[in-house]
């Protein structure tokens, strides 16, 4: 029996040591992620089945695709250059610059306005780098565009026909002389007053009030200040909400490029934004996990049933409010372990979420103990060549059939912790290039951005009103 018992256990050890299962750390299984390898690799089939839009009473759901995806529509029938993991990454990178520029009035590096990677300009409000986009309806009556999700930025706008100068878009472009209920904002009224406070923009004449979005190399797109009925419609038809008037941006001359959409949906506090122009005091979205299926974002409360699971960390609030939504990180876990720093230490860094960016960008500091906490977990893998100098943590994989991946958890104040997905925490070019989803950000090194990777599975509850931002179970994974 003896023999026996010490036989099974050498096949156990002998199981556990292959290539085909390797662990990371046999001891302590709870706290990581278990996959196939083959599961990490991006799907190229759409599955839409996976997802269901949240019903209800006093609210409305749409369907919310990754433009990169196999559900995507916005790369059919029109030519468009297809990005790279490095080129994707690079837009990434920009569009933080912009935005640091943005909140911080600092220029923007002349080293990042042409690589050899991304060569074409960008903008906080106007760059390739937002993913993920929903269709709505505007005018009536009704033109249905493609506006990419973006809680970092401020205007709603679609391009607008006639146009001198557009980009391809996969949908028709808006027809704003066969819409009963458009009107442009004069220059000379009050509202075209206030915007120009807000957006200065060269000259103007009494037909219209200039709209313009400047790039980083100096190009832009322009277009003018209008007001029109926006109507939210569900997939189902079943619910809606519509309001009017609407404040949008006619874009009528652009050298940008949007992968096929039509436009950007603002959705961060900024007075101009969708949320402050509807009065939406609550909004949520799903991200989808893998990009093979679909997510969803649903504007109105969620239900009694389902607000019980969803754990809310205050949106930090300031005599003067920023545009953006700025919350507190109190630390962050791999594998069960906090790194090591107090909470204090976390939270004099500046933080924000945002759907627009893609992967979190941390402190140096904090980012190196993330860093060597998870490649200590990781160390049974044989490391890779890095993406640029974007992501420097990677490994190669393809030896393995099933890998174990240390869970990431970031701990927010409140007590509210959001544990990531496997898709949350790795960022996959091929099977031998699997990368820790996580960079630094040397321009500001006192600031962190929560990214739409980190997002990715989880319900991410906007509750502008009570200024707090909820993290709940998701459906779209």
């Amino acid at each position: 029996m003896w023999i026996l018992s010490k036989a099974f256990l050498l096949f156990i050890c002998l199981l556990c040591s292959s290539n085909n299962g390797a662990y990371a750390d046999d001891n302590d299984l709870s706290h990581s992620h278990i996959v196939s390898v083959s599961s990490l690799l991006p799907p190229n089939v759409c599955n839409r089945t996976r997802t269901a839009l949240p019903q209800g009473p006093d609210k409305a759901s749409l369907e919310v695709v990754s433009k990169y995806g196999p559900c995507s529509r916005l790369n059919q029938g029109i030519s468009t250059h297809a990005p790279s993991l490095e080129e994707i990454l690079r837009q990434d990178q920009q569009r933080l610059h912009l935005k640091n520029s943005r909140r911080l009035r600092k220029p923007f590096p002349e080293f990042l306005k042409r690589t050899e990677a991304f060569t074409f300009p960008a903008n906080i409000n106007d760059t390739v780098a937002d993913e993920y986009y929903i269709v709505v309806a505007i005018g009536e009556p009704k033109q249905y565009v493609s506006l990419l999700l973006d809680t970092g930025s401020d205007v709603t706008w679609t391009q607008c026909k006639p146009c001198i100068h557009c980009f391809q878009q996969r949908d028709p472009f808006f027809y704003a002389s066969k819409s009963k209920t458009f009107f442009k904002i004069p220059c000379n009224s009050t509202s075209c007053r206030i915007l120009r406070e807000s957006f200065p923009f060269g000259n103007c004449n009494s037909k219209e009030c200039p709209f313009n979005i400047q790039y980083a190399d100096g190009s832009g797109s322009g277009g003018f200040w209008a007001t029109d009925r926006i109507t939210i419609q569900e997939a189902n038809s079943n619910g809606y909400f519509t309001r009017y008037p609407f404040l949008l941006g006619c874009i009528n001359n652009s050298s940008g490029d949007k992968s096929g959409a039509s436009g950007i949906m603002g959705l961060d506090r900024s007075p101009v934004s969708i949320i402050t122009r509807t009065n939406t005091s609550y909004f949520s979205y799903c991200l989808p996990s893998p990009y093979g299926s679909t997510g969803y974002i649903t504007f109105g409360k969620t239900d009694t049933v389902n607000s019980k699971f969803i754990k809310y960390t205050p949106i930090v609030t300031t005599s003067e409010q920023s545009e953006f939504y700025d919350i507190i990180l109190t630390g962050i876990s791999v594998g069960g372990k906090k790194l090591p720093f107090n909470t204090s230490y976390f939270t004099k860094f500046g933080a924000i979420i945002d759907s627009g960016n893609i992967i979190t960008r941390l402190p140096p500091p904090i980012y190196a103990a993330l860093r060597s906490a998870f490649h200590k977990r990781m160390k049974k893998y044989k490391k890779a060549k890095g993406l640029e100098d974007l992501l420097d943590t990677c490994y190669d994989l393809s030896a393995y059939e099933t890998v174990v991946v240390p869970k990431i958890a970031i701990h927010f104040l409140g007590g509210v912790d959001l544990e990531l997905d496997v898709r949350g925490t790795l960022v996959v070019a091929s099977v031998s290039q699997v990368c820790l989803g996580f960079a630094t950000y040397p321009p500001d090194p006192n600031s962190i951005t929560l990214g739409n990777v980190q997002q990715r599975g989880h319900e991410v509850h906007y509750d502008v009103a009570g200024r707090r931002l909820g993290f709940g179970p998701g459906n779209c994974s």
